[in-house]
This record gives C-alpha cells, sequence and structure tokens, in this order.
C-alpha cells in the first residue's frame, strides 16, 4: 500500500503553497514520508519559481510511485526512514515537510488506512515525530519552516507542548471530518483512549468527528 491524496495531504498541500509562494529566490524543500509524491508534486506545478524538492519515504515503492508520477528535473528522490537518506547530503533545507504517521497505534492497527503498512506511532501516536525533531536541527537554517499536520487521533496537548518548546507554533486550515465505521464499531474502545488523553473526538449532531490542522513551525531565535 503507498499512501495517495488524502484530505491529509490536501490540507497540507494547500498550507504549504500559503508559504513557498511567497519566496522570491529558489529554494530547497524536504519531504519526508512522501508517499506518491501528491504533496510536493501539487507544490511544483502552483509554484512560479523552479525550487529543487527532495523528496524521501520508507516504501521504495512509494519513492518509485513518486519518481515516475513527478515530471521534474530539479528533484531527488531517496527510500529511507526519517532523516536517513539525507545524512551525508550538504544541504540546508528553506522548508521541511513531514507526512510521517502520528496517530494513535491501536487505532491504526483497526483502521483500513495502515493496512499493509506499519504505523509505530506509540499509544500517544507521537513515537515517529519525536524521532524527527530530535534530528531536525542538523537540517534547518534558522529561518527553515517546518510543516506538519495536526491529527487529532494522538495526543494533540502533548504535542502541542514538545513543537511549542523548540518552535513558534501556529496551527493553520483545522478541519472536522466524520470518523469512519471502524471507529464507530469499536467506539467504547475509542472513548477509554479520550479519556486517557492518547485520542481526542468530539460528537456534534449525533456525528463523532476528528480533526486535521497544519503546524506551521519557525525555530524560536535564542536570545544571547
Amino acid at each position: 500500500m503507498i499512501f495517495k491524496e488524502n484530505l491529509t495531504s490536501k490540507l497540507i498541500q494547500i498550507s504549504s503553497h500559503k508559504i513557498i509562494k511567497n519566496f522570491k529566490t529558489k529554494k530547497n524543500i524536504l519531504e519526508i514520508g512522501c508517499g506518491d509524491g501528491n504533496i510536493s508534486e501539487y507544490l511544483i506545478k502552483n509554484s512560479i519559481l523552479k525550487h529543487h524538492f527532495y523528496l524521501s519515504d520508507i516504501s521504495e515503492k512509494a519513492v518509485k510511485k513518486a519518481k515516475k508520477k513527478i515530471k521534474y528535473k530539479n528533484i531527488t528522490l531517496r527510500t529511507g526512514k526519517f532523516f536517513d537518506p539525507w545524512k551525508k547530503i550538504e544541504t540546508e533545507f528553506d522548508v521541511i515537510i513531514s507526512d510521517v504517521s502520528s496517530i494513535n497505534d491501536t487505532v491504526a492497527k483497526l483502521s483500513p488506512w495502515y493496512k499493509g503498512i506499519t504505523c509505530d506511532s506509540g499509544q500517544d501516536g507521537l513515537k515517529n515525530i519525536n524521532i524527527i525533531l530530535n534530528q531536525i536541527d542538523n537540517y534547518m537554517k534558522e529561518n527553515t519552516y517546518f510543516i506538519m499536520p495536526i491529527i487529532s487521533l494522538c495526543n494533540v496537548r502533548r504535542l502541542d507542548k514538545i513543537l511549542k518548546k523548540k518552535f513558534n507554533v501556529k496551527y493553520i486550515n483545522k478541519t472536522h471530518w466524520p470518523l469512519p465505521n471502524f471507529f464507530e464499531k469499536n467506539i467504547k474502545l475509542m472513548i477509554k483512549l479520550k479519556k486517557r488523553g492518547y485520542i481526542d473526538f468530539n460528537k456534534k449532531f449525533n456525528i463523532n468527528t476528528g480533526s486535521t490542522s497544519v503546524a506551521i513551525c519557525k525555530l524560536k531565535i535564542k536570545q544571547s
């Protein structure tokens, strides 16, 4: 299975474009967890400047799909986990986009979203993003943007605290969506997960809904 365009990736596309369209010079843009490459493909098609895009995914099939799908010269694609494919590259990135899984493991195992794919995000959903944040300083400049989705099927409060320790954070394009059938079939379990703070959802008009927003992050400038 390869991650294709969905609500989350569409929100990242729109949010990232709001940043990138204002650049006056060519930039280096990294996307980790690229799936079939739909986010970068959108940005390439909607950018006036010929930025250099760097894409990676743990799935070799996904990288091959992205390579076949995106017809663009200024692109580098590699297979690997998180920042591993970029350890030996000397380039610093102006934008880093992550669509790596950040949802509760129990939810992921019950859902069809991760059929054939290991999520391995932990019960709070933050295992992967913590690894990324522990490594990200090696790839960021002072003015680099870090962009990632915030899905309510993780410990959003804890994630907010983690991000704000390192970054100035702005959340944009929040969207609510009805939770799917597998969630409703396991609603007692989901309520337990919510009580423990692992996930969050709300009921409105007798429909349980989750939410997705996009975090736009900039490094906090250390005071001398």
